[in-house]
């Protein structure tokens, strides 16, 4: 359905923050039952699986590769040039990780993964998803897509092959983003086999697939966390592809919109309030009187940066407008 807004999508998204500021700065439940790990894996699939079907429903609807990279660029990169710049550059002179999270390839240099850089592992999945979705649409237009189904299946095999439940690399995690991409593909084709199978996976009820996506989330799941992707990207299907229903009611209330919105610089910033004096100390210490600081700090610093630095970038990158001649592909034309 083109150019429909989804604001169910915003709580979803905000519901993937909460979970991944959760997981690195709150104990979730006793150690032993590694429910931090958990709920870190349950946020990135969540929100893995957003940012396929929002990039695919742009690039579908606008098959201007420039005008993708222009807005992806000034989206992502002032406040991570910042970041960079700032921690683990200046701060910790790791200039090595600076130069591993601006030009994306720290999810395959552990050395430079250590407190307040190693969140960065997830940006780099999504940026090589956007070049290779990008290159994919320049070369064939829309029907570029086509591979996606084919990625997704390739990488998934992969992981079986390797038995790699959990990675940060990108070729055994980006199928997580590519069931998105597969979801938004089956949204715009409502006709398509894609949609009927999700439509047909909803009918099973949202109780059922949620549990075994929680399951696919614990390391008690085994082979289930295979399934992790198309499990994550079944709970979004079961949102929208649902009736009006009250979980769709609650996904689009106001403070969880406010929450999406400043969920990247949320993500961005929650590491570094966690450094230093506010990490240290023990358990009463640090989570009754240092994490409600680092809560506060986050929020505050990423309201600050959202609706100032990255507002200002993304209203430049409105403006641009390219020509229609040079490296946008008619896409009418693979349709005829």
């Amino acid at each position: 359905m083109k150019g429909t807004y989804l604001p169910e999508l915003d709580g979803v998204r905000a519901v993937s923050i909460l979970l991944v500021l959760a997981t690195h700065l709150l104990p979730v439940g006793p150690a032993r039952f590694d429910l931090n790990n958990m709920t870190g894996l349950m946020g990135m699939s969540l929100f893995f699986c957003l940012s396929g079907f929002l990039i695919t429903r742009f690039l579908f609807e606008n098959t201007d590769v420039r005008v993708f990279l222009v807005r992806r660029i000034a989206r992502i990169y002032p406040l991570l040039i910042l970041y960079a710049l700032l921690v683990p550059g200046l701060v910790m002179g790791r200039w090595d990780a600076t130069a591993g999270i601006l030009f994306g390839y720290i999810n395959y240099d552990d050395p430079a993964l250590f407190k307040g850089t190693s969140h960065f592992w997830s940006i780099c999945v999504e940026l090589h998803f956007y070049l290779g979705i990008a290159l994919a649409v320049l070369l064939a237009g829309r029907r570029g897509f086509w591979v996606v189904p084919v990625l997704a299946v390739v990488v998934t095999a992969l992981r079986i092959h390797d038995g790699a439940y959990q990675s940060i690399r990108t070729h055994h995690r980006i199928d997580e983003i590519l069931s998105g991409s597969l979801l938004a593909l089956a949204w715009i084709h409502q006709s398509h086999l894609l949609a009927t199978t999700f439509r047909r996976i909803v009918t099973i009820g949202a109780v059922p697939i949620g549990l075994l996506w929680l399951l696919s989330c614990h390391k008690i799941g085994g082979p289930v966390e295979y399934a992790r992707p198309y499990l994550a990207a079944s709970v979004v299907g079961a949102i929208i592809f649902a009736s009006e229903n009250r979980i769709r009611r609650l996904c689009r209330h106001p403070s969880l919109g406010y929450l999406a919105k400043i969920s990247y610089a949320l993500y961005v910033w929650h590491p570094m309030t966690a450094l230093g004096w506010l990490g240290t100390g023990g358990g009463l210490e640090r989570y009754l009187l240092k994490r409600p600081i680092s809560f506060v700090l986050t929020f505050a610093l990423a309201h600050a940066s959202t609706y100032t630095l990255e507002a200002w970038f993304i209203r430049l990158s409105h403006r641009y407008r390219p020509s229609r001649r040079g490296l946008a592909v008619d896409a009418t034309s693979h349709q005829r």
